[in-house]
């Protein structure tokens, strides 16, 4: 009877060892087997023990390979328990691709769940022999044991239309009451809060332009009066161009309103010196967090993002806002793309991902092809053709703006010296069109075309309805 194959749990010990293998070869990989499973789901204890690890290592942010797992096993004193580095480079022989993670973690859970509907099903059994309560009790446990599993395993976000439209009538109802122009988190420029209502969670939002048009101080801008407004929201910068010193001399010099250049030579008036102070001592009580590694990885970007999460749900606060500068200068998940544009398009949905699965906004920042300044352009403006590298951008984001300085290009004209439109190419649940603004180069600072308007983002304009507005 011992010998009965049927009386072994369901079990798929090759998937599993392909599984772990392939998360050892391949980010990508790693990343979704995290996605999909968890340490209970393998059925030997050492395989546990090694998904425990290479978990680890990946929220940590940190490259998973033999090395690095095998320095985790050590430090959790489980390396020989599991078979030693022998075991772990097994794992890796036993795959030639990573491309079939999705098949072999599927193979893995259905024999988990069966394990588990067994065990479920044998207290039912135990509860049925035993006679110790009554049928109906039994039978509603039965119920919601069998229940509890199916929960874990299928209809996963499948929501019934019912439920849904009640939840959004009260959002509607909730909108209608309060009368906010800006539903999302604001910008600080009010006519573009005007035309975007903010920018909402789980959006990805793209702000592209050619270089030195002022993409980078527009995110530090819109960062900064959201982590310095009077109802802050923690914001997580990532910037893989320059380092958190210079970020951060960014930051105090355009909310001090000091020049730059400067500031980075020490010759600026002494009178400006309480007001960079001041500026200072407002970002040390910001809650601003700044990551400056060069070529991040999308997963490690994703991985960072979902600590710093999980650290402010511990103290009661929830990310407000992320911001890449800039996308171009991002890795993907996987180092064997065939060409850039599949790696853009990698990274694009990555970020996708990421807006979506911590519900924030994240802001993107991307460069722009060349054929904006192409003598053919009548105007020099951009338009959706000119993101450079892949069209999933233009896919994926939600929010695409431009910038577009022509005082840039006409640099004798001092009618456009501080001159700037930032054009709202896409917009998915609202209008395009575009929004005049003024930039000042030695701050870094963006501000409205008109300073002296409202404050508050009152409604929209009817020119800009009727002018401006289109939908996609």
């Amino acid at each position: 009877m011992a010998n009965n194959p049927a009386q072994l749990p369901p079990q798929a010990l090759e998937a599993e060892s392909a599984v772990l293998g392939s998360m050892l070869i391949e980010r990508d990989a790693a990343e979704k087997a995290i996605d999909s499973l968890a340490e209970k789901d393998f059925y030997l204890d050492a395989n546990r023990k090694i998904f425990a690890a290479l978990k680890s290592i990946s929220e940590r942010g940190d490259g998973v390979d033999v090395v690095t797992a095998a320095e985790e096993l050590k430090r959790r004193k489980l390396l020989d328990e599991v078979g030693g580095m022998a075991a772990l480079t097994d794992l890796v022989h036993k795959v030639a691709t990573a491309a079939h993670i999705d098949y072999y973690a599927r193979l893995v859970k259905e024999k988990s769940v069966l394990r588990e509907l067994i065990t479920t099903a044998t207290a039912v059994v135990s509860a049925c022999f035993n006679e110790a309560k009554e049928p109906t009790e039994i039978l509603d446990e039965a119920q919601a044991s069998i229940l509890r599993v199916a929960e874990r395993q299928t209809m996963h976000g499948v929501v019934e239309a019912k439920d849904l439209a009640h939840e959004v009538i009260e959002q509607i109802e909730l909108a209608h009451s309060r009368k906010q122009a800006v539903t999302g988190v604001p910008s600080g420029l009010k006519d573009f809060d005007r035309l975007t209502t903010g920018f909402q969670k789980s959006d990805l939002i793209l702000i592209a332009a050619r270089p030195s048009q002022g993409k980078t101080a527009l995110a530090l801008n819109i960062a900064s009066h959201v982590v310095l407004s009077d109802n802050p929201l923690p914001v997580l910068v990532f910037s893989m161009e320059m380092s958190k010193h210079a970020i951060m001399e960014r930051f105090i010099a355009a909310d001090a309103r000091v020049n730059l250049q400067q500031v980075r030579t020490g010759f600026f008036p002494r009178d400006k010196w309480t007001d960079l102070t001041n500026a200072a001592a407002r970002f040390s009580e910001a809650p601003l967090y700044i990551v400056d590694r060069p070529g991040l990885s999308v997963l490690t970007v994703r991985s960072l993002a979902r600590q710093l999460t999980a650290e402010l749900r511990r103290k009661g606060k929830s990310l407000g806002l992320v911001v890449i500068d800039y996308l171009q200068l991002m890795r993907g998940s996987s180092f064997r793309s065939e060409s850039r544009q599949q790696e853009v398009s990698d990274i694009s949905r990555g970020l996708k991902h990421l807006a979506r699965d911590l519900n924030v906004p994240v802001i993107a920042l991307s460069q722009l092809s060349r054929r904006p300044e192409e003598k053919g352009r009548p105007d020099g403006r951009p338009q959706l053709s000119d993101l450079r590298d892949s069209g999933a951008l233009e896919q994926d984001a939600d929010l695409v703006a431009f910038i577009f300085r022509e005082g840039y290009y006409k640099r004798n004209d001092p009618t456009l010296e501080n001159k700037a439109e930032i054009i709202i190419a896409k917009q998915r649940q609202g209008p395009t069109g575009v929004v005049e603004a003024k930039f000042y180069h030695q701050f870094t600072r963006f501000v409205d075309a008109d300073p002296t308007g409202e404050t508050e983002a009152g409604p929209p304009p009817a020119e800009v309805e009727e002018t401006q507005t289109t939908f996609p």
